[in-house]
């Protein structure tokens, strides 16, 4: 005798249909508690949340406080034509007022290694980013722009002047 019922993919035997009705009984408690759940998160509004993500915190000149561990690559002009890749470490400390210094060395692949301490100054906008002049003995200043991250604890700088300076610097906070 040959049944029409499917067969249970596993056993190979005539499945048994069952009457199962879902249970809206059972289901409801979540309905309700979903229903609940997203008509309280519509219900906040969205400036309170946006606040709360950035606490009501800006960047200025006092975020930039402190000691600071630099390191930098890049290339940079030497005289008339000529550049120089270098390498750069430093410790720098800005005194939350606009001014730094900074003591380090510059290992240049045709200067070779130089130590010498430079001062500069600072600005810091309210969306943390900012610039920097940086007075080294004997070479023109050098203009940097920069973002500060990681809630002051570090500083992403490129060198936009000169323009036959081109290089980048990351800061960590001591």
């Amino acid at each position: 005798m040959k049944s029409d019922a499917p067969l249970n993919a596993l056993s190979g035997e005539p499945r048994v249909a069952t009457n199962r009705r879902p249970s809206f009984r059972r289901a409801s408690p979540f309905v309700t508690s979903a229903s609940l759940a997203v008509a309280l998160a519509l219900s906040v509004p969205w400036s309170v949340a946006a606040q709360d993500d950035r606490r009501g915190r800006g960047c200025t000149d006092r975020t930039l406080r402190g000691d600071y561990g630099l390191v930098s690559t890049g290339t940079r002009g030497i005289g008339p034509g000529t550049t120089e890749t270098f390498t750069t470490i430093a410790m720098v400390t800005y005194d939350g007022n606009g001014t730094f210094t900074a003591v380090g060395v510059s290992h240049g692949q045709t200067t070779g290694v130089r130590s010498l301490p430079v001062t500069g100054t600072y600005f810091v906008n309210a969306d943390c980013t900012g610039g920097q002049i940086t007075n080294i003995p004997g070479v023109p200043p050098l203009e940097d722009k920069f973002v500060i991250v990681a809630g002051g604890r570090e500083v992403r700088t490129v060198v936009v002047s000169p323009p036959t300076t081109i290089a980048t610097a990351n800061l960590r906070k001591k």
